[in-house]
């Protein structure tokens, strides 16, 4: 996986636009599932989706009706702006090896202070339905955590997800994230508000675990 927008998992010090096409899906990661760019052909696919309540799931839909052509317009022009992976945040498509489109990632530049080091990638997920519970959310954020700390100077990356999504919260245990707290009523879903849990994970533990997963030489 390359993206374009290095700069925005804080700290990257290179053209971002220069990485993203080197290897757009080229390569497989292990387990069958990769991440890669949006391409325009994907933008119709990506406006169903995310305009179908069933598709994106309880957790990804806020309750408003979408227009699934005001959705695909939206797409175009955030596409045509920067395709759709720019500084502050972005898309990509989550594929098994086969090139099946499953679901997407997102992410946005959380900032907890004025200087670049005071910035992370805060990300998300959706799967089609019939593609949950396979493990195939856990592997493909688990490539989301590790670019950032791979590629760029990120000593933070961090997740949210509803209290009532223990699913996705046992996902990102799973990629290393640890529990920090609870945001209350930070999410107006379904005419009522929702208590989001917020986990992290830091360079340093990052560096430890995947140290810990590798083989013996």
């Amino acid at each position: 996986m390359q993206m374009r927008a290095l700069l925005a998992f804080g700290g990257g010090t290179d053209d971002p636009r220069t990485r993203l096409m080197k290897n757009d899906s080229t390569s497989s990661p292990p387990r069958g599932v990769r991440l890669r760019p949006a391409r325009l052909a994907d933008l119709p696919w990506m406006a169903l989706t995310a305009s179908d309540p069933v598709a994106v799931g309880e957790h990804n839909w806020g309750g408003e009706p979408r227009c699934r052509a005001e959705v695909e317009d939206d797409l175009r022009a955030a596409f045509e702006r920067d395709g759709l992976v720019g500084e502050g945040g972005g898309s990509l498509l989550v594929e098994l090896d086969d090139g099946t489109r499953i679901g997407t990632v997102s992410w946005r530049t959380e900032r907890w202070g004025p200087s670049r080091g005071s910035r992370c990638p805060a990300f998300g997920i959706a799967l089609l339905p019939e593609f949950r519970g396979r493990g195939h959310g856990t592997e493909a954020q688990r490539q989301l955590v590790d670019y950032p700390f791979q590629n760029t100077s990120a000593h933070r990356v961090q997740s949210d997800t509803a209290v009532d999504n223990p699913a996705e919260q046992r996902s990102l245990r799973k990629v290393g994230m640890l529990e920090e707290g609870t945001v209350r009523q930070a999410e107006f879903r379904d005419g009522e508000y929702h208590d989001h849990t917020l986990f992290s994970i830091l360079r340093p533990e990052w560096e430890a675990q995947r140290s810990a997963e590798r083989p013996p030489e």
